[in-house]
């Protein structure tokens, strides 16, 4: 079974320019007015802003694990991914379903890899597939 499925945690959230990252607590108790079956408590995402900076911060899912602060190359890989939508939203059984490349230069080919297939793209990809092993 999935761990976040037993308890909730605190959000992972993150700050690029200053290369830091906080967890914050997003629950709240639910509507308990009438009943339904649900939790007690829900999840309300709201804006957390950088208490250093005071920008928005960034969700980057459970499983984050932040580099240190000196670490300015693994934060710019980090950024660039969370820019083409890579987080850490996982289920708990792993990190959201990728490990991040350990190099700059490793990124281009990483997202060319890792990027979302449109069902078009998906099913040329088979056809070509099927092409090449007739």
């Amino acid at each position: 079974m999935c761990r976040y499925g037993l308890h909730n945690y605190r959000d992972h959230f993150a700050c690029f320019r200053c290369r830091k990252a906080f967890k914050y607590w997003q629950w709240e108790d639910s509507d308990e007015s009438e009943w339904k079956m649900r939790a007690r408590l829900e999840h309300v995402p709201r804006e957390i802003v950088c208490p250093d900076c005071s920008r928005p911060m960034i969700d980057m899912g459970l499983d984050f694990k932040a580099p240190s602060k000196d670490d300015r190359e693994a934060w710019q890989i980090l950024e660039m991914l969370q820019h083409y939508g890579f987080a850490f939203h996982g289920c708990g059984c792993d990190a959201g379903g990728f490990v991040p490349p350990q190099r700059l230069r490793e990124v281009p080919a990483w997202l060319e890899a890792h990027r979302h297939l449109s069902e078009g793209e998906s099913l040329a990809k088979r056809f070509a597939a099927k092409a090449n092993n007739a």
